[in-house]
Order: structure tokens, then C-alpha cells, then sequence
């Protein structure tokens, strides 16, 4: 904490400290309604199985359900004595509903500080939470072979993020994060540290838009492996390799502004080898995300934004009946519009 007190005091060189403080505050409020054809995830054989057995599908009623978001945004940005730098303050606030599952309301939220001292060169540092997202209704095996139980995790993850260009209308962005992810009880055999790094090159097209192509590396190791009760001797450590392509293009039209569409495609690889645990044991998938969306901006304090995503995951395993249990496939569509202010009592 001294370290980072002592960099921000030199990077404010001596000015007036309320002098750094005047100047607007942007704040942004959001909401997203939208729909999901799948939300447990369930693959083919699971939705057969719910026609029979309510119990899996955890009080819910049907597979899809309506969703909304409401999102709260603020922004504060410094600018230092030096000409072109400057440190941005950014937070934002989720709060998510599903109107057919009670079990997926959650919220989430993020801090990030930026130091910018030119054009794509930044520094960050984020801390994001994500809150008891339920998953979905799974057996508890410490006390029952046949129970039922909520399963829920929380994401407590910090990033460190560098931004730097490489030539004209080119730069690459690096990433290092550790996540957090634990898991509510009775279900903290789960838990899991993740390690991750990533790396991003981006290209600005004069007269078209943006094209990217990003790398993600990842390792998550179960850290109550064979520390709680029966369930425990189950190793749920993967690692994972991520490739992900956007591109973004900007309109000429009054109608939209900007249209984009991205591929991502993760491969997940479980570590476990045990022959008790079938489900684990030399599984791999490969989830595969198609993002199509288009924007328009009203004026400069309202956006639209319009967003259709399809996802499918294909699950392999040495066991016929766990690729099929764990593969799934899922629509999503939904619409947001966010209102942009600037408060400055300056």
C-alpha cells in the first residue's frame, strides 16, 4: 500500500490535489431485457429426464425463461499535470433476474483504476465479484446418493492489464488475473483457484472498424481436493486454452451505428484420472460461442444495443453416456439501453 501511495503522489507531481478532483463525473444507468432458451444448461438426455423427475430442473418450472439486468456505471477520470496522461476511476453494479428461476437472481460488480500516458498505453489493475450464481440443482455425495441441493459459486477475481501499441492503428494488450471461484456449501469440494494469462493484438481499420484475435491460457486447481468429507478424493483441477476473434463494424447508416460479431472457443481439459470418478476422469470439451449484435446511439445520452448469441458445447469422455449428459447447446437474445449523465458541480 505504501508502494502504490508513493507512485500516486509522484504521478500527481505536486499539484493541488483539489485541483485533480474538479471536473465531471459520468454515470451511466443500464437495463437488458432479454431471453434464454437453456438456462441449466441441460443437454438433450437431462431434458428427457426432467419430464419425469421435477426435482432436477430445482423448483423451475420450464428450460427458458425471461432475464433482466440492471446495471450502474460511474466514471471519474484525472487528468495530471503532464499533457495526455491520465488516471481513470471506473466501477460498475449488476443486479440480474430470471423470471422463471428464482435461483439465478444474483449480483456482480467491478472497481478498476486506470493510468493512461498515451495513445494505447495503459496500465490497469481490477477487482471483479461475481455472487452465489447458481448453477444449477446437483447430488450432495457427503450425505446422500440421491439428494438434491442448490450448487452456487462466487468469483472474487483481481487483474493486472498492460495496453501498448505496436505501430499505427495497432496494438496488444496483455493480461494476467487470479480468480477465486468458491463454491457455497454443501458444495465446497468444487472450489477452485484459477490462473490465467491473455494476450490480445487489435487493429483499427480506417473506414471499417476493429479486428482482433485474442489467446487465453488458464490453469484451476481444486483446492479442497481431499480436504473435505467423501466427495472431496474427486480432483476437479482442468486447464483450459481459449482462442477468441471479434470484429467490429462501423456504419454509414442513421439506422445503426456500429455491427459486430465474434467467435470464441474454449478447450477444457480435466486433470482427473481416478476410475472412481467417471464423470471427471479423461473428459474434455469444447465450448464454442457465436456473438452477433448491432448498436445505435440516439444522441449522446442514449445507446441501444441489440445482441443474439448461440452456444454450443461438445463434451468428449471415454464413456459414451458422459458426452452425451454434458453436452448442451443454447440461445440467448436480449436488448439494452443505457442513459449516459455528467454530473460537474464544477
Amino acid at each position: 500500500m505504501k508502494i502504490i501511495a508513493i507512485v500516486i503522489i509522484s504521478l500527481l507531481n505536486g499539484q493541488n490535489l483539489l485541483d485533480y478532483l474538479k471536473g465531471p463525473i459520468t454515470m451511466r444507468v443500464g437495463l437488458i431485457n432479454g431471453y434464454d432458451d437453456n438456462v441449466l444448461r441441460f443437454s438433450d438426455i437431462e431434458k428427457h429426464q426432467a419430464s419425469t423427475d421435477k426435482y432436477i430442473m430445482g423448483g423451475s418450472n420450464t428450460f427458458d425463461s425471461h432475464f433482466s439486468r440492471l446495471h450502474f456505471i460511474g466514471e471519474k477520470r484525472i487528468k495530471l499535470a503532464s499533457t495526455g496522461k491520465y488516471i481513470n476511476f471506473y466501477s460498475k453494479f449488476n443486479i440480474s433476474n430470471y423470471s422463471n428461476n428464482v435461483n439465478r437472481q444474483h449480483w456482480s460488480g467491478i472497481i478498476k483504476s486506470t493510468y493512461r500516458w498515451g495513445s494505447y498505453k495503459k496500465l490497469s489493475y481490477s477487482i471483479r465479484h461475481l455472487n452465489s450464481y447458481y448453477i444449477r440443482h446437483y447430488i450432495d455425495r457427503d450425505i446422500s446418493n440421491n439428494e438434491l441441493m442448490p450448487c452456487s459459486f462466487s468469483d472474487r477475481e483481481q487483474i493486472v492489464e498492460t495496453t501498448y501499441p505496436v505501430k499505427r492503428g495497432q496494438w496488444i494488450t496483455l493480461q494476467l488475473s487470479y480468480n477465486q471461484r468458491y463454491y457455497d456449501k454443501p458444495f465446497t469440494e468444487f472450489d477452485l483457484d484459477i490462473l490465467s494469462s491473455y494476450f490480445k493484438i487489435s487493429r483499427k481499420i480506417d473506414d471499417f472498424g476493429t479486428i482482433a484475435i485474442a489467446f487465453k491460457y488458464g490453469e484451476a486447481t481444486n483446492t479442497t481436493f481431499g480436504n473435505t468429507a467423501k466427495a472431496s478424493y474427486l480432483d476437479r483441477s482442468y486447464n483450459n486454452f481459449e482462442w477468441y476473434i471479434p470484429l467490429t463494424y462501423n456504419t454509414k447508416t442513421r439506422l445503426i451505428n456500429k455491427i459486430g460479431i465474434s467467435i470464441r472457443r474454449d478447450f477444457r481439459n480435466y486433470i482427473a484420472e481416478s476410475a472412481g470418478d467417471p464423470l471427471h476422469s479423461g473428459r474434455n470439451h469444447k465450448d464454442s460461442k457465436f456473438n452477433f449484435w448491432v448498436e445505435r446511439k440516439i444522441n449522446e445520452s442514449f445507446l441501444i444495443k441489440t445482441s443474439l448469441r448461440y452456444r454450443n458445447r461438445k463434451t468428449e469422455s471415454q464413456f459414451n453416456w458422459v458426452s452425451e449428459l454434458k453436452t448442451f447447446h443454447q440461445w440467448q437474445a436480449w436488448i439494452s439501453i443505457e442513459w449516459k449523465m455528467i454530473y460537474d458541480r464544477y
